[in-house]
């Protein structure tokens, strides 16, 4: 999770908002880091936690099963369903959703939580988060004040 909070810094550090994640195999090793890119890119689909998941399954989808993803912050629908159909098998976030919105709006605001997603999928993944309390946070109010 440190790792995924560093990286959120490393990305609000080059112009992005500060979303990252680390994709870890069942045996604890690094698969992918993600980093927001949609500021550089233009891309609406440049989310950390997709990037991360592109990175493995163009190496080694396989490796995706019994994987964790770490991410900054909650992941949002489209990353979400993301993770149910890469079939990972744990999510891990720093900061909750609603806190993030509370402190750095977006012009596109979903409710739908990242547990909601995984529960409609119907897939076995579980969800933890927030972990980090406000050190988690700590990123989204520097973005938020720049």
């Amino acid at each position: 999770m440190e790792h995924a909070l560093r990286l959120a810094w490393d990305t609000l550090a080059a112009g992005n908002s500060p979303f990252a994640a680390v994709l870890v195999a069942a045996d604890g090793r690094v698969l992918a880091t993600g980093q927001n890119a949609f500021a550089q890119s233009g891309d609406p689909t440049s989310h950390a936690e997709l990037d991360a998941i592109r990175a493995v399954a163009d190496t080694d989808r396989g490796a995706l099963l019994g994987a964790t993803m770490y991410a900054s912050g909650e992941p949002c629908p489209m990353c979400s369903a993301a993770l149910a159909w890469a079939r990972v098998s744990r999510v891990v976030y720093g900061a909750a959703a609603p806190d993030i919105r509370a402190i750095y709006p977006s012009p596109v605001s979903f409710t739908l939580r990242c547990a909601e997603v995984i529960a409609a999928a119907d897939a076995d993944i579980d969800v933890t988060g927030p972990v980090l309390g406000e050190e988690g946070l700590a990123p989204f109010h520097e973005a938020a004040s720049s």
